[in-house]
């Protein structure tokens, strides 16, 4: 991809991003088994980049940044300092974060513990656990089916063949980094310290069925939620004519 810069996280990871644009400093964060440049690809880049800074991540794992199969790799922790260090190498300070899916479920942290977020941005997914029941029993079967391969790959007795298969197919990050999440903090609603946007299609079942049931919680916290007609996981990102204009318009006014 053009225009890829590195930096180096605390721990020794090298992350990839690129920058776009002028304005405030807003982060992406793409979605599991995805990278930066859905962002551009779909569109998203290209509008922003006339309001904001645009710093689109390949998340630890994925894309350009370090291939990581271990799972002490993936803490939340040494998540949330790899986007530190790429607005450190971009020198923002103080950014915005728009994360999907897998992205907004660490947005949701680093709009807990980081005084350097100005706003968030969660599609699609609810506060609370990273990983509820429904997400366990996914990871028990994912982790059932490829286990054994991501394990032959990280002791290094895969044939070369494999190997390559598995690095291209991503099994050995997402089998360790969805075994991770389980021990990542539950982050309830009030325990953001920044405004926040959380959207969601009403065909997303789950995440709808949450915001149903912690509405107070939501409003106690004055967390923003928007709710697009007729979407479910994959086109909360995928549809850009529905969602750009809320989570822009959103995102605009904390600038």
């Amino acid at each position: 991809m053009k225009n890829t810069q590195f930096t180096t996280s605390p721990d020794g990871t090298r992350i990839a991003y690129d920058v776009s644009g002028q304005g405030p400093a807003l982060i992406l964060l793409h979605g599991a088994g995805k990278d930066r440049g859905d962002w551009h690809k779909l569109g998203y880049v290209e509008r922003l980049k006339h309001d904001f800074t645009v710093i689109a991540v390949d998340l630890r794992g994925s894309g350009q940044s370090d291939f990581l199969a271990d799972i002490d790799d993936y803490t939340i922790e040494k998540i949330c300092a790899d986007i530190n260090a790429v607005a450190d190498a971009c020198n923002a300070f103080q950014y915005l974060i728009w994360g999907f899916s897998f992205g907004g479920n660490i947005a949701r942290y680093l709009g807990a513990w980081s005084e350097r977020v100005k706003a968030i941005a969660v599609i699609g997914v609810p506060f609370g656990p990273a990983v509820n029941e429904e997400f366990d029993r996914f990871i028990d079967e994912f982790v059932k089916k490829w286990g054994a391969e991501a394990e032959a790959y990280r002791t290094g007795v895969l044939s070369e063949a494999k190997r390559k298969s598995a690095i291209k197919g991503r099994i050995p990050v997402w089998v360790a980094c969805f075994q991770a999440m389980r021990n990542w903090p539950s982050i309830d609603p009030g325990a953001v310290r920044c405004p926040t946007l959380l959207l969601a299609g009403t065909a997303n079942k789950g995440t709808m069925k949450w915001i149903k049931s912690n509405r107070q919680a939501l409003e106690s916290a004055n967390i923003q939620v928007a709710i697009v007609e007729g979407l479910d996981h994959p086109q909360e990102f995928s549809q850009v004519e529905q969602v750009y204009p809320i989570v822009a318009s959103y995102l605009f006014k904390q600038r």
